[in-house]
């Protein structure tokens, strides 16, 4: 993922690209692989979540209310996602 929001997807012993996706606005945090998903969170507070693989593919994309700056983390099967203004948990039940 670069600052102007391109993902891109590398073969690892290569180095050859596989896959470039354009995300909707700027990037700061780094994007974070959990629970078979990749997370990409951009500086407007939303989120898009990909799946891993060959083909660029998006699963979901939310919207949270400020923007976020900070790379997500996982603890305890949950998501933390911190926004200028808060700190979300988000986990399944």
């Amino acid at each position: 993922m670069n600052e102007r929001g391109v993902a891109s997807c590398l073969e690892a012993a290569t180095g050859r690209p596989v896959w470039q996706q354009r995300l909707d606005g700027e990037f700061s945090a780094s994007p974070i692989y959990a629970g078979g998903a990749i997370y990409l969170c951009n500086q407007e507070g939303k989120s898009f979540v990909m799946a891993p693989g060959r083909v660029a593919k998006v699963l979901a994309i939310n919207q949270l209310a400020d923007g976020c700056m900070a790379s997500p983390a996982v603890a305890d099967g949950a998501l933390f996602v911190r926004t200028k203004t808060h700190l979300y948990r988000i986990q399944q039940n």
